[in-house]
């Protein structure tokens, strides 16, 4: 190894080891953010608000050395997609040091203690976004790209189980007073953020090892439709052949599930359109899985009509196509879909719509 390649990689250490340096005093002030807020320890967290001092010199020290690096070594694709990446994670470990503070501060504005059951959820909720950041810096520090893709999809479910947290907190029987209700609306989303952060985390990763700047986003799709008439499994036909990478598409029907109609079955092998795996979901089955859907979709009636909540991070919509008829078939029905489909996809996914 060249002299030039010695000090490359001694940089190249150097900077990996601040990194993970600063990642540990992160994960740590938001454990001390956590135990203040739980235990209602005032000098715990002004500890906590005056040691992110330290972690944001160290921030602006980590974005010194990187751009120093590139401006010192001139690196080739693969370190200079580690930097750039470096500098992201950096940013990221920043802010979870700024709602470590922002937790320490709410802490001191709660006017009663905490129920045991708002106790018990902000510790596990903290514990399980705190794994997922640790295993997010490991995956970084390793280059562990599928570790990267895996904790993606948890940090994920945490988003998804939010739902059931924020119900709790609204619900009128709580008892809690206005301002702490609205402290413990704040922690929760902030350590929602930690997640979504780690989440961060991983793209990056992914970038540095793989090369690719960010996972596209696969959206998944419900539609709604009564027993009989075809619209769901069409619509879900549809969207398969036409996006099969930017989107998941189902089909759910009220009392039951159901295979295609024959009417549209042979519409279907008409046009060229694959009908396997298209059996439609027993909805009363999806009552809590519905937040796993980015959208759900009625393509009869409305969407009150076939559920009584929509899930907080969901989206709905009615849609009024074409129905079948004996004379035209399904032919209206798939232009109007096909083209509320597209349309749908095309704002969602934007380029990337695939």
């Amino acid at each position: 190894m060249s002299h030039f390649e010695e000090r490359l990689e001694a940089d190249l250490g150097n900077i990996r080891q601040f990194v993970w340096d600063m990642g540990d005093d992160v994960e740590r002030a938001l454990r001390q953010a956590k135990q203040a807020l739980l235990t209602r320890d005032a000098e715990l967290a002004y500890e906590t608000v005056l040691g992110d001092n330290p972690i944001n010199r160290d921030s602006r020290a980590c974005d010194r050395l990187c751009h120093t690096f590139i401006a010192r070594h001139l690196p080739g694709a693969g370190h200079l997609r580690e930097m750039a990446a470096t500098i992201r994670v950096n940013v990221a470990l920043e802010r979870i040091g700024d709602y470590a503070v922002t937790i320490s501060r709410e802490s001191l504005q709660l006017e009663d203690d905490l129920s045991e059951k708002f106790t018990v959820q902000i510790d596990l909720l903290a514990d399980e976004s705190l794994q997922i950041l640790h295993e997010a810096r490991k995956a970084f520090r390793d280059d562990n790209a599928e570790s990267a893709m895996t904790l993606m999809k948890m940090a994920k479910q945490v988003e998804n189980n939010m739902d059931a947290i924020y119900d709790q907190l609204f619900a009128e029987e709580n008892g809690m007073k206005a301002r702490t209700a609205l402290t413990v609306f704040v922690v929760f989303n902030l350590l929602k953020r930690v997640a979504d952060q780690a989440k961060n985390i991983c793209d990056q990763t992914v970038y540095a090892v793989r090369g690719v700047a960010k996972l596209p986003r696969v959206y998944r799709l419900l539609f709604l439709a009564r027993p009989g008439s075809g619209l769901g499994h069409l619509a879900a036909a549809i969207g398969r052949k036409n996006f099969p990478t930017s989107a998941r598409f189902d089909v759910a029907t009220p009392d039951g599930a159901e295979g295609v109609p024959p009417a549209l079955a042979g519409f279907l092998d008409e046009t060229g359109i694959p009908d396997d795996e298209l059996e439609s979901l027993n909805l009363s089955h999806l009552e809590h899985d519905l937040s796993d859907y980015d959208v759900i979709i009625a393509l009869e009636g409305r969407y009150a009509d076939y559920v009584n909540e929509v899930p907080f991070h969901t989206t709905a919509l009615n849609w009024s196509p074409a129905a079948p008829d004996g004379a035209d078939g399904y032919s209206a029905t798939y232009r109007d879909l096909h083209g509320e489909i597209q349309s749908l996809i095309d704002l969602m996914a934007g380029d990337e719509a695939a």
